[in-house]
């Protein structure tokens, strides 16, 4: 029987008002401005927005505040095809973070809002579980934000050959469990070296968690350095990061290398080809401010493959509608 979405994507509603900068400013200093815009945000709602702008069917799982972000957040599901089923508006506020993208050291910083009352972030609970829901899905996509129903919905996705994939953005304390319940580990530099240090040999350990914990795919990205992986079918890669276009923001760019690589995986092509499909997803949505904006479509990405050069029309588009689209009463 076929599935109803390639991908489930499971997190709590966040949104972004990002702002690229020369360098954060001293105490009591000022700093220019350069362009600003609102997004929606977070790990998995990333990635999703990858994966939908590639061609994979998606579903968000999750909530957000009865306000102007949580409604904004649905209505951009929505403008990327992405299913809100269940997507629950509950009373609070929707997370909103500030992004500060610096010009100068080509860095990122957050300041996070929660609402007046952090404990009442809009979460989805173990009651809200809809097993046939994930049971519709090839994929259950997962991040460190999924909130309190995320073993739960794992389990199920598990006993219902839902493939689990995990955004390994950073170490929490579940981090025994992730590693032992998910099939692809997709993990950042920070992840990595509170595993294995300094420790250059990424390959290897990229091998040894998959022979060791079970996993059917696992990989670090790296910045600027490039990316590597294993898989159990014993392939492995270690490939450079692209270069020659103007870095702009690297927000979100671990977040849509997953979503260039749920695609890729999902259809069927080997380890290190959609390595390389998701390295270049990545790659050119850095070359826009904020974490979507130049999240490209697959014919954008199979141009920059082809022959280097990035089409940024589609960029320049949703540019305009971000910098205006959020309005406060």
């Amino acid at each position: 029987m076929g599935k109803r979405f390639d991908i489930i994507g499971l997190e709590n509603g966040i949104v972004d008002f990002a702002m690229q900068i020369d360098e954060i400013p001293a105490s009591g200093t000022a700093t220019r401005l350069k362009d600003f815009l609102w997004q929606p945000g977070g790990n998995v709602n990333n990635a999703l927005a990858a994966a939908a702008r590639q061609g994979s069917s998606c579903s968000f799982y999750g909530a957000v505040g009865s306000d102007g972000p949580g409604e904004f957040f649905r209505s951009d599901l929505a403008m990327h095809g992405i299913d809100t089923s269940h997507l629950y508006t509950r009373e609070g506020s929707t997370t909103v973070t500030v992004c500060l993208a610096e010009e100068k050291t080509r860095e990122r910083s957050f300041i996070m809002y929660m609402g007046s009352d952090p404990e009442k972030t809009p979460d989805l609970q173990p009651s809200d579980l809809d097993e046939d829901f994930i049971s519709s899905a090839r994929y259950l996509h997962i991040g460190h934000n999924s909130g309190k129903i995320m073993r739960d919905a794992v389990a199920s996705a598990r006993r219902n050959g839902v493939i689990v994939s995990v955004d390994g953005a950073s170490l929490t304390d579940y981090l025994g469990w992730t590693l032992d319940n998910c099939d692809i580990m997709i993990m950042s530099k920070v992840f990595y070296e509170g595993l294995f240090g300094s420790d250059p040999d990424c390959v290897s350990n990229m091998r040894k968690l998959v022979s060791e914990r079970g996993l059917d795919t696992c990989v670090v990205t790296l910045g600027d350095e490039g990316c590597a992986g294993a898989d159990r079918n014993g392939s492995s890669f270690r490939i450079p990061a692209f270069s020659g276009h103007e870095i702009v923001d690297t927000t979100g760019a671990g977040d849509v290398f997953h979503g260039g690589f749920l695609f890729a995986h999902s259809m069927g092509w080997d380890l290190e080809r959609c390595a390389v499909y998701a390295s270049a997803v990545s790659y050119i949505k850095c070359t826009s401010l904020g974490g979507r904006v130049g999240i490209p479509d697959r014919r954008t990405v199979e141009q920059f493959l082809r022959d280097g050069t990035i089409d940024s029309s589609g960029a320049e588009k949703r540019m305009e509608h971000y910098r205006n689209v959020m309005h406060f009463e």
